[in-house]
């Protein structure tokens, strides 16, 4: 089933999305009033978001592309600055980060490099301001952090007595 949003009444209970009390399977899509552009896309499965879900700029151009399987985050998720430059890139499996998480700023330099097991921190942690300075640069090696971790500057307690 392929639906416009603007004509569908549906429920949300809790994560499951009812239309006329079952849970919704197929298309739903949202067209911008003015000029009928296409502003997204989401597919549902028994209720539950399920595929590919894409949001877009008022000019056509992809905002954001996101995956689910039955409900979770899954797979490779993107996100674009209204130049076209890519703003973000995730990887999540069942719901939770796995593997490489990036961002960039809308001149495409990168400000962030994170890297997650199954949801948790591991490996090289990095993030940088937007004029390229390093602002975060540590490793989580066996639940432990080592390296500059960014947050407030530590002073020397023997330094602050006069």
């Amino acid at each position: 089933m392929v639906v416009n949003a603007d004509h569908l009444n549906w429920v949300n209970k809790g994560k499951l999305k009812l239309y006329d009390g079952t849970p919704f399977t197929g298309m739903v899509f949202k067209l911008d009033t003015l000029s009928g552009d296409t502003l997204y896309i989401e597919n549902y499965q028994l209720g539950l978001k399920h595929g590919s879900f894409k949001r877009f700029y008022p000019n056509q151009l992809l905002f954001e592309k996101r995956e689910y399987r039955q409900g979770k985050k899954e797979g490779l998720h993107l996100g674009y600055w209204d130049n076209g430059m890519l703003a973000f890139e995730y990887h999540l499996e069942n719901d939770v980060y796995h593997g490489s998480l990036k961002s960039w700023n809308s001149k495409g330099q990168i400000i962030k490099s994170l890297h997650y097991t199954h949801g948790q921190q591991s490996g090289h942690q990095q993030l940088w301001d937007d004029n390229g300075a390093i602002r975060t640069n540590y490793i989580i090696k066996n639940n432990r952090r080592y390296g500059l971790l960014g947050t407030k500057n530590c002073i020397n307690v023997s330094d602050s007595i006069q």
